[in-house]
């Protein structure tokens, strides 16, 4: 009797050692799963640096055309404006001129120095020998091309709003080529961390794209108005400071 209840008192011993063994053995595969977690929180704590560093070669192209569009916006915001096309000063000076009647000083004026509003007032008192019709046509034509002009200089940001999103998709089928061709060299399932990962850094270029594309084409459209008010504005000044000349033609 006592040697069975000795081995009834040791049989459990055994089993509880094999059961506290067993959870042991499963403790490290729980603290490998309970570190998952703080990795994953680690990796969506991503810096934007490191978002652009995985963008690769095409992000560091779509980064160089935002810069090119900053400094776009930035001219044109100083240089497309009425201060700049129809200066106070020209206006004052040319009102003097015509009215003094020294149309050949005017005409003598360099032109590629001038304002929007010098170079369509000039062009117009060139022809003031043939009559004022002939000055207005003279004015509108030069009028359209210096608009024309300034449109073409803006096209630059509509250039830079299209080609921003073609390079971040061209970005984006590079990276999805790299995944899938990394995921055929892998033998056995594939988890879905993994092609998770390479599609996450596949779209990076496309939202970069996006986030240049947006603002550009925005921009642009401001400019292309104001290129179209501005202009008509200047145009609507010069036809007033040779009004005389009409009431010379019908005087006559």
């Amino acid at each position: 009797m006592v040697l069975m209840n000795i081995c009834l008192w040791a049989g459990p011993s055994r089993a509880q050692e094999e059961q506290q063994g067993g959870r042991l053995a499963a403790a490290p595969p729980a603290a490998v799963v309970s570190l998952e977690p703080g990795n994953d929180r680690q990796e969506k704590g991503i810096t934007l640096f490191q978002l652009i560093k995985k963008g690769g070669i095409v992000g560091y192209v779509i980064i160089l055309l935002s810069c090119l569009a900053v400094g776009f916006i930035i001219d044109y915001a100083v240089t497309i404006r009425m201060s700049k096309l129809a200066p106070q000063r020209d206006i004052a000076v040319f009102r003097k001129l015509i009215r003094d009647k020294k149309i050949e000083e005017i005409t003598k004026l360099d032109q590629l120095k001038t304002s929007f509003l010098s170079q369509v007032v000039i062009a117009g008192l060139k022809e003031s020998n043939l009559g004022y019709a002939t000055m207005i046509k003279a004015m509108e034509d030069a009028a359209e091309a210096l608009s024309a002009r300034i449109a073409r200089k803006i096209e630059h940001l509509n250039v830079i709003g299209n080609i921003a999103p073609m390079m971040g998709l061209l970005g984006t089928v590079i990276g999805m080529l790299r995944c899938f061709n990394e995921i055929s060299h892998i033998t056995g399932a594939i988890e879905p961390k993994q092609l998770a990962g390479g599609i996450f850094e596949a779209l990076v270029t496309t939202c970069m794209g996006l986030v240049v594309a947006i603002p550009a084409l925005y921009f642009y459209s401001i400019f292309r108005n104001r290129v179209d008010e501005c202009t008509g504005r200047a145009a609507l000044v010069a036809e007033e400071l040779v009004s005389s000349f009409k009431l010379e033609t019908e005087d006559e």
